[in-house]
């Protein structure tokens, strides 16, 4: 048998042995800074900030025997719904611009290659109200169905866990998780706002999530409307 073979593979292993790894130069994003985590940070903190935020307010009308006097004569239900809605929405932009402000400081002042993208922050400014409407809208009708502004609070804090879980779940792993997260604010916004930062064409992302999470807030809305009408009693 011809010895050949061997010879040859000794050959290879030696050649092997002189290369070496040359790293690049550059510095990219590195993980802690990535697309993902600045948009996870945000769909995170305001999907915990508007559900308690708008559940817990809507609530505390009936607690201080606030609701009543202003459904009888002042304004009525739905232009409750939405001022708590707005409130939520408006919340929800200060903090997201302020987390958005903080990754943009590190990375500017940690040098990192690509930076961050300042001229996008007008599409994520109606990334965020989007969000927090939504997600307000949401929690209007956890505190509706409530009633009390302790319990609303509790059952937001619970809800706010199975959202997130369902939206961290890969579509291609399980999909009626998927289906359902699709059926809650939070993954739209992370898509929302991970396409609103990052993407090099955004538009046709942003504006399916963007209607998806009108959508969204108005069901959500029509039901909080309906359930209020549990506080009057």
């Amino acid at each position: 048998m011809s010895t050949f073979p061997v010879t040859r593979l000794r050959r290879l292993r030696r050649s092997d042995r002189l290369r070496s790894l040359v790293r690049a130069p550059t510095r990219g994003r590195t993980w802690v800074l990535s697309a993902e985590v600045q948009a996870y940070a945000l769909g995170l903190t305001i999907t915990f900030l508007a559900l308690m935020l708008a559940a817990g307010s809507l609530a505390a009308e009936r607690d201080e025997n606030v609701i009543g006097r202003l459904a009888r004569g002042l304004i009525g239900l739905g232009h409750l719904i939405w001022a708590k809605v707005a409130l939520a929405a408006g919340v929800a932009l200060v903090l997201g611009l302020a987390i958005a402000m903080a990754f943009g400081a590190i990375i500017e002042i940690g040098g990192v290659t690509g930076g961050e993208p300042w001229r996008r922050l007008p599409l994520l400014v109606v990334g965020l109200v989007l969000a927090g409407g939504a997600l307000g809208a949401l929690g209007a009708l956890l505190g509706a169905l409530a009633r009390e502004a302790r319990s609303a609070s509790l059952v937001a804090l619970l809800v706010v866990l199975p959202i997130v879980f369902l939206g961290l779940i890969p579509a291609e792993g399980v999909p009626p998780a998927a289906w359902a997260s699709d059926a809650l604010p939070f993954a739209h916004s992370v898509r929302f706002f991970s396409a609103a930062l990052y993407d090099l064409s955004p538009w046709g992302s942003v504006v399916r999530e963007g209607l998806w999470l009108v959508a969204l807030g108005a069901v959500f809305g029509g039901l909080a409307r309906v359930g209020a009408r549990r506080l009057l009693v």
